[in-house]
């Protein structure tokens, strides 16, 4: 049986999605909670054993974060490149168990993600959720835009565990429990508030995560830098790391250094971001009416046989024939 309950409880949920498989007279179907995380979060598929009883999803919207808790049995759900390619808007989501472990995949990276950790996805990418035990899962899905625009990198961290061991991330943690309680009840200008404090302090602890010391910490700030700038021009197809240097106020060989120590270059990394956006663009071209030539110039190419080359090394197709990739 499905219900959607208006809640009015002490504690400020929205609303509350409750799908029971156990019997009674209207017995739920396992499509009644596939349709729940579908309309909450975006299109996926579900699947469940017949161990599969009872999912509870309550939801709060503030501004444009969705803060969501599931209590459901075991579950893997599946966002599959074919339904990003069908889905107009694209979103972050940050996972946090709470009882029992939980298993991500997002481009090749595997783990493992125990209760008081977290971790995040990329919903404009194909990625697995797996729990095999009942759970329950608190979650925000957050715009890209809002999260690309305070960290250009955040793809660096996709399904990457960051343990409440780091104090950053503890407090994270601690400010999104009291974010669920009470940011409801909160004025609409402090709710707007509210958001932008959510989303600094999520940004702090990916980045405090990640954290090696006094100078990694600032080799990634000038990274984040770079980052941004490179986000904000990699359409000009003048952009080169010199250029980048400059904006972020250090040396060409330093910042060279800096994405280095990932095994990246600079020029790499601008490559990488017109080729994704050329991706995105190619795949609904022809309801845009676009032209690959035209897709390669938006993009921050000066030459489409060089983009072509450059997008068949990338993809192992031409442009002309992408379509999209699915999951390996």
């Amino acid at each position: 049986m499905f219900q959607d309950i208006c809640s009015t409880n002490a504690e400020p949920i929205g609303r509350t999605f409750n799908v029971d498989l156990s019997g009674g007279t209207r017995p739920g179907k396992i499509g009644d909670w596939s349709d729940v995380l579908y309309d909450n979060y975006f299109p996926l598929d579900v699947a469940a054993d017949r161990g599969f009883r009872s999912g509870i999803l309550e939801r709060v919207d503030i501004g444009g974060i969705r803060a969501c808790t599931l209590k459901c049995d075991p579950m893997v759900t599946e966002r599959r490149q074919a339904h990003v390619r069908r889905d107009t808007k694209d979103f972050y989501v940050v996972e946090m168990p709470q009882l029992t472990p939980l298993a991500l995949r997002q481009r090749g990276r595997d783990i493992l993600l125990q209760p008081g950790d977290f971790s995040i996805v990329n919903g404009a990418e194909a990625y697995t959720y797996a729990q095999h035990e009942p759970n329950v899962v608190r979650t925000l899905r957050i715009p890209c835009k809002a999260l690309l625009n305070r960290l250009p990198s955040v793809d660096d961290w996709l399904a990457k565990i960051c343990t409440s061991r780091s104090p950053v991330v503890a407090l994270f943690l601690d400010f999104v429990q009291s974010y669920w309680r009470h940011a409801n009840a909160l004025s609409p200008n402090l709710q707007e508030t509210m958001e932008q404090h959510l989303l600094d302090l999520l940004v702090m602890a990916l980045i405090g995560a990640d954290d090696g010391g006094n100078e990694s910490s600032i080799r990634t700030a000038h990274r984040q830098r770079a980052l941004r700038a490179i986000e904000r021009d990699f359409a000009n197809p003048d952009l080169e790391p010199s250029n980048i240097a400059v904006s972020v106020g250090v040396s060409d060989r330093y910042l060279q250094k800096i994405f280095s120590d990932r095994d990246e270059t600079v020029s790499a990394v601008i490559r990488a971001r017109r080729i994704l956006e050329a991706k995105r663009l190619l795949v609904n071209r022809h309801q845009r009416k676009q032209s690959v030539t035209q897709i390669a110039f938006s993009v921050g190419f000066s030459d489409s046989a060089y983009f072509s080359r450059v997008f068949r090394q990338e993809t192992g197709v031409s442009p002309v024939h992408y379509q999209g990739e699915d999951p390996t």
